[in-house]
């Protein structure tokens, strides 16, 4: 993982989503301030938001979905690694999850872009440090292994929460290690299958593509000589 830049809540969002699901909570309730609309009417769940069950609440979130597949550019914000949108899964994660933070269900600043199986991982477990909180440098990437490890020198409560991020997320799954791998190989000029190109890729596709390798790439010194150059 590395820090994502938090993106501006896009124009239309609060009437395409927010206000939406706010109507649908005050109804859900069986509040007389839930404002009229077309169709029938939800019948009242609970008498306080945060009592609703959570499999009642209407899923508007999905409609930020293109808005968030644009603002970061298809990047999952636990993986750093591009959301493949012909074969992989992007979803709308929660990071307070809905099933016990109601009130945030609708709301942009509660929302990251994930992928299916890094959302399903992360389920409603609250122990998951905030991509959009986090410092560079918290998660390394054993550029042997390509397993996700904690940093050298972190506290010891702060070593913690990275390894409890990192196991709850699976980020050392063989699929992920083997992507990094990839992105790593594809850049130096390694070729591991028939198809892959000749020519190594440009730093410019790696962070792109999976901007966590790049990052390591750079911090750790294994740039391509005319990289380094330029990124000095």
């Amino acid at each position: 993982m590395i820090r994502v830049q938090r993106a501006a809540e896009p124009p239309d969002f609060d009437a395409k989503v927010r206000q939406k699901g706010k109507a649908a909570l005050a109804e859900l309730i069986g509040s007389a301030e839930a404002p009229t609309r077309r169709g029938p009417k939800r019948a009242k769940l609970a008498d306080r938001v945060e009592d609703i069950p959570s499999e009642a609440l209407p899923a508007f979130w999905t409609e930020a979905l293109p808005a968030l597949r644009a603002v970061y550019r298809n990047i999952c914000a636990y993986l750093g690694m591009y959301i493949e949108p012909a074969t992989g899964l992007a979803t709308v994660d929660h990071f307070k999850p809905k099933s016990n933070h109601k009130a945030l269900a609708y709301e942009w600043s509660n929302f990251r872009l994930a992928s299916h199986q890094i959302n399903t991982s992360k389920g409603n477990h609250e122990d998951v440090l905030d991509p959009f909180e986090i410092e560079d440098g918290w998660f390394v990437i054993d550029l042997g292994t390509f397993k996700v490890e904690p940093a050298e020198g972190l506290d010891a409560d702060l070593r913690a929460a990275v390894i409890a991020t990192r196991d709850r997320l699976g980020l050392n799954s063989p699929t992920f290690c083997a992507s990094r791998a990839r992105y790593h190989d594809l850049y130096h000029g390694l070729k591991t299958d028939p198809d892959d190109p000749d020519e190594p890729l440009p730093l410019a596709w790696v962070r792109r593509e999976c901007p966590f390798v790049a990052h390591e790439l750079h911090r750790q010194g294994r740039l391509r000589p005319v990289d380094r150059e330029l990124t000095r």
